[in-house]
Parts: C-alpha cells; structure tokens; sequence
C-alpha cells in the first residue's frame, strides 16, 4: 500500500526570491527615511537661521547708530543656539545737502554726516555656516 503524502511549504528558489525582494523594500525604505531624515535636519537649521536675523540686525543697526565712528565697527555674540559675528565698513561718508533757513533765507551746511554702511553678517549653528550683507545708513 502506497500513502499518497502530501508535501507542504515553499522550495528553496522560492524562499530565496522572497529573501530579496523584501531585502529591496527595506533597503529602500531606509534611503528614503534617510532622505527625509537630512532634509528635515537641514529645513530645522533653516528656519533657525531665518528667525535669527532679523533680531540679530536690529541689534546690529542699533551698534552702527550709536557709534560714532566713521571707520570699521564689528561685534559678535549669541542668539539662542546662533553664533554671530559681523563686520560693518563704510561705504560712502558725506553731508547731506545744503538747506535752506527759513527765517533768513540763506543756505546752511549741515555739521552732520551720514555714512552708508556694508555690513557682513556670519551666523554659526553647529558646523553650518550662513553668510549676510546688507546696508545700514547712520548719521
């Protein structure tokens, strides 16, 4: 008398070919996790940056204001976790035009000049670096 048994389960080949293909789907799901891992990092230093500035250079601004200096002016300091430090040169230094007086009607100079400032901002959050310019006027 023969048994007729039934045989269960996968052949090697077919083991072998479901090994690789789950080996692609977590191979690509890594990169991608890893994709989005790095941009999320890199978007968080952005906006880091992006709120620092603007109370960074009106700090700045009050620096050149107060000074009275025609020559270089630079400072540095923190904001939260942001290094900063900057470097404001003079570009233009001069007086403004000649007015009129109203009570005698003859033109007056002015004793006071404006100067126009090239500031470079450096700002640090780890090891990323981001560099500013713009202009600041003083008198």
């Amino acid at each position: 008398m023969r048994v007729n048994i039934k045989q269960q389960g996968f052949t090697l080949i077919e083991v072998l070919v479901a090994s690789f293909i789950l080996f692609l789907v977590i191979a690509s799901i890594t990169l991608v996790y890893r994709g989005a891992l790095l941009s999320s990092g890199k978007a968080e230093r952005t906006l880091l940056f992006t709120a620092a500035v603007e109370p960074i250079t009106e700090s700045i601004r009050a620096n050149i204001q107060a000074t009275k200096q025609t020559d270089m002016v630079d400072g540095q300091g923190t904001w939260g976790t942001v290094i900063y430090s900057w470097v404001a040169t003079p570009a233009y230094v001069a007086a403004p035009p000649e007015r009129i007086n109203m009570a005698s009607g003859e033109l007056e100079k002015s004793i006071n000049q404006f100067v126009l400032w090239n500031v470079e901002l450096e700002l640090k959050i780890d090891n990323a670096l981001r560099v500013y310019h713009f202009n600041e006027v003083s008198w």
